[in-house]
């Protein structure tokens, strides 16, 4: 049985996803299905229902790795943000290499919202108000009726990017780690692919064809979102029923509707008072990440005034 042996750990937004993705259409590289298991983090623990975060259940995901593959890994987001998930990780395989993907804070925040307000885990609409609402859901008030983990509604917590490298540089060697920028991920996909293979040791394929990935999207009908992104329990167990009648992995029915509900849409840029306060929130821990990586990052956080750019993708 074969063993992942590399991990993608985050962070959510910063290109995780189009990585994987690329990875994932290389011949000598395995990626798990689904993407993002998130097995080590047990601080974050509502991937799995009662009982099932089992190692055999894991490692059941990269069944269908074979010799070919050079390379065998998964790619989690939140494996960053967690507490224990590198320490974890270490202690499942010492040898395990790491991608730790990052990206400016200021334009990770509000594309974080997004998602999370797209995945129905966040209600606020408006990010500067999400924002402000950080110590009441930390309190237990204000909380979203369907989040399912209200420290992801932390997003001060969440994009302090330095911090949680640290964190990882205490349990896996920094030679074990590759640190990407998402900003070089867009100025060069083919650059940060190849540089990404050589780190896990798998040849270059020789592919040029790096499409856009995971861009942002809202819901046509906020509604039926919150029918398909979390079905009811009843209609959950009827289609576990119809699958095992039919002998059918996947019925589809809610992909279908899910894909007919989603629309990309450009962000709204940043108020250039909230870009200021944010850039004030995370300066000295672009300042650490900047340390850490061995590269000047601290342009990220200029004020709008100062050169500053408003909020990205």
């Amino acid at each position: 049985m074969r063993r992942p042996n590399f991990f993608i750990l985050g962070a959510p937004k910063c290109g995780t996803t189009a990585l994987s993705e690329y990875l994932r259409g290389h011949p000598q590289v395995y990626m798990s299905t689904p993407k993002e298991p998130h097995f080590f983090c047990d601080d974050f623990d509502y991937y799995y229902a009662p009982g099932a975060r089992t190692l055999e259940h894991y490692l059941h995901l990269f069944d269908a790795a074979g010799d070919a593959h050079l390379a065998v890994g998964e790619a989690s987001v939140w494996y960053l943000h967690s507490q224990v998930a590198a320490r974890r990780i270490a202690e499942f395989d010492p040898a395990a290499r790491a991608i730790v993907m990052v990206r400016n804070p200021i334009d990770m925040v509000p594309s974080l919202h997004g998602q999370l307000l797209y995945e129905v885990d966040e209600d606020q609409p408006d990010v500067r108000r999400a924002w402000e609402l950080q110590g009441p859901r930390a309190r237990g008030e204000a909380l979203p009726p369907r989040v399912r983990v209200p420290a992801f509604l932390q997003y001060g917590d969440a994009a302090m990017l330095g911090a949680q490298l640290q964190r990882v540089y205490a349990s896996i060697p920094r030679e074990q780690v590759l640190v990407l920028v998402f900003d070089d991920l867009r100025a060069d996909a083919g650059a940060v692919y190849r540089r990404a293979l050589e780190f896990l040791g798998v040849p270059d394929d020789g592919r040029d064809d790096f499409p856009r990935v995971n861009p942002n999207t809202v819901h046509r009908a906020p509604a039926v979102a919150r029918l398909t992104q979390r079905p009811p329990r009843a209609a959950l167990a009827a289609a576990r029923a119809i699958k095992r009648i039919t002998g059918r992995r996947r019925l589809g029915v809610l992909d279908r509707v899910r894909a007919r509900n989603r629309v990309e849409a450009e962000r709204t840029p940043l108020d250039p008072a909230f870009r200021d306060a944010l850039a004030d929130h995370f300066r000295d821990d672009v300042a650490l990440l900047s340390e850490l990586i061995g590269r000047d990052l601290t342009h990220w956080t200029d004020r709008a005034g100062a050169g500053g750019t408003l909020a990205g993708t």
